[in-house]
């Protein structure tokens, strides 16, 4: 009974398999020909979607490029209105007039042994009737306070000061023998916002002057940011202005107007340009439009009684400035109150540029970082009425070209890797989209550099030549080291960074602070042993300043 049993068994298990083989027999070509089917629907499904993402990153750059274009229309309006202003100031009568507001300049100064005895200099040696320069060391581990000491003779002194803000613990308070209105704060370290809010405690005067430590100052940088704040003091709140890019910018610095050269290295090239466009097509037509949405640390001038309400300069971001600009929008809209924020267009200074690559991107990564911080914490402002033409204008620009524009670099570049794998990518097409993109880049970098030679005339022709050269290379050549750098920025974000990441100073041959002078931006010299003589260069100085 078991064998007949499984003999049963064995029939039907042959049974089974030989229908199944007669099925695949007859099915097998249609089972072909629906596998050839499904590949080919996703093969183009695939194409498809590809071609929608190059058609959506073309899309964003093409409305990046027409923001940029209408900011830079509104910057050469915002630009020929303050020329015609300064040509008819008498800076003469605003430098010798008791009435002319003082200001406290404030310089904090980490580790820059290297930068800070020349960089205070140029700040001690403004033409404005009344400032003084508060330098805050804020916990430097490098010789910088000790080459301070040796070129100013500073005295540990005992001196009243508000101590409105809370600050890491001080360690001394110094002052000049040779520059009374120099006083040094040594103080433990807690980040640049810390040092500012440290100086503020020392402020006397009603408005403050925000540097960097690192950064060269033409002689008339306060008084040409000042003159604005004058016009309405009660209105405008805070003035900021444009700076120049050098590996080392107090050789630089001491170049005469109009003779100025660009260093020759071209990453040094593409950062100038960089900060060109940022400058001149962007900061000078949100000033145009009432919505300037950064006031550069390297210099800002805010009125001191702004600052106390909101605060102070805020420790919680990556960098302090952008912060507190959204701060001030913010407070001013919310309540009403008539306020203005300003950008002019002259260069006020040179400061340090990263030399390498990796300086470069942790610098750019920490922007990255802190303009994102400070759109999330203000993302309530963003499309609201009720914040003006920030909310309705500045918050979706910033948006559109900061924000969004990692995402949209990263899925431009993926989308051609995908291209090239699958064969999908033509060639020709793709030459002519980068030509147009590249062209469009180039377009804006070139205004930008024709804007800013008929603004200042501060170059040599051969230096605006190279500029003008390098601007179609821009796009292949430096674009990807930004791109790098915004997304290396956005990972930084994600992961909670909040730290400053100061890129390593660039080495120097060893250079006697004392003897290094700088020229002012209309061509001034030297201050000469006569004050009669000094009197009259500057005289002459702003008068063809005027002139252009």
């Amino acid at each position: 009974m078991s064998t007949r049993r499984r003999l049963w068994r064995a029939e039907l298990l042959l049974s089974v398999v030989a229908l199944g083989a007669l099925g695949g027999v007859l099915l097998g070509g249609e089972l072909v020909q629906a596998n050839e089917s499904l590949r080919a629907w996703a093969d183009g499904r695939f194409a498809a979607a590809l071609g929608w993402c190059a058609f959506t990153c073309l899309l964003y750059f093409l409305a990046v490029f027409v923001a940029n274009g209408l900011l830079l229309f509104f910057a050469a309006a915002e630009s020929a209105m303050r020329k015609r202003q300064r040509s008819s100031e008498d800076f003469e009568a605003l430098e010798a007039s008791r009435f002319t507001i003082p200001v406290s300049i404030m310089s904090p100064i980490y580790n820059e042994e290297l930068d800070a005895v020349a960089s205070i200099r140029t700040l001690l040696e403004q033409d404005y009737p009344e400032f003084e320069l508060i330098v805050v060391d804020d916990g430097s581990t490098d010789g910088t306070f000790e080459r301070l000491d040796e070129a100013f003779a500073l005295e540990e002194v005992e001196i009243f000061f508000r101590r409105i803000f809370h600050t890491e613990p001080l360690v001394g308070v110094f002052r000049s023998h040779a520059e009374p209105r120099l006083t040094v704060v040594r103080k433990r370290n807690g980040g640049k916002a810390d040092a500012l809010n440290c100086a503020l405690n020392f402020a006397r005067y009603q408005y403050v002057l925000c540097v960097d430590g690192d950064t060269m100052y033409r002689r008339e940088a306060l008084l040409l940011g000042m003159r604005l704040a004058m016009r309405d003091p009660a209105r405008i709140v805070g003035v900021t202005s444009m700076v120049a890019l050098s590996f080392h910018p107090e050789g630089m610095h001491a170049q005469p107007s109009g003779r100025r050269s660009l260093d020759r290295s071209p990453f040094s090239v593409f950062q100038h340009l960089d900060y060109l466009r940022a400058f001149l097509g962007s900061r000078l037509g949100w000033s145009h439009l009432r919505f300037m949405l950064c006031s550069v640390g390297a210099f800002s001038i805010w009125r001191r009684d702004i600052l106390e309400e909101l605060g102070g300069f805020s420790r919680a971001f990556s960098c302090e400035d952008i912060e507190l600009t959204f701060r001030v929008h913010e407070r001013f809209l919310r309540e009403g109150r008539a306020y203005e924020v300003l950008c002019m267009p002259e260069t006020v200074g040179a400061t340090e540029a990263p030399s390498s690559v990796r300086s470069l991107v942790r610098q750019r990564a920490r922007w990255q970082r802190a303009i994102m911080e400070t759109l999330v914490a203000y993302r309530r402002m963003f499309g609201n009425p009720r914040y003006g033409r920030v909310g309705m204008l500045g918050l979706p620009f910033y948006v559109l070209s900061e924000l969004l524009a990692p995402l949209f670099e990263l899925l431009s570049l993926l989308t051609l890797v995908l291209a090239v794998w699958t064969g999908a990518v033509s060639w020709e097409l793709f030459a002519v989209v980068l030509g147009l993109l590249a062209f469009s880049n180039a377009t804006l970098t070139s205004a930008a550099v024709l804007f800013d030679d008929w603004t200042a005339r501060d170059y040599r022709s051969e230096s605006v030549l190279r500029m003008m050269i390098a601007g179609p290379f821009d796009l292949f050549l430096y674009r990807p080291l930004i791109m790098i750098a915004r997304l290396y920025g956005v990972w930084g974000f994600l992961r909670g960074r909040r730290d400053w990441d100061k890129f390593a100073r660039n080495p120097r041959s060893e250079t006697s602070p004392a003897r290094i002078r700088f020229s002012a931006t209309a061509g001034l010299g030297d201050r000469g042993q006569s004050e009669q003589a000094h009197g009259n260069r500057r005289k002459a100085a702003f008068c063809r300043a005027a002139e252009r």
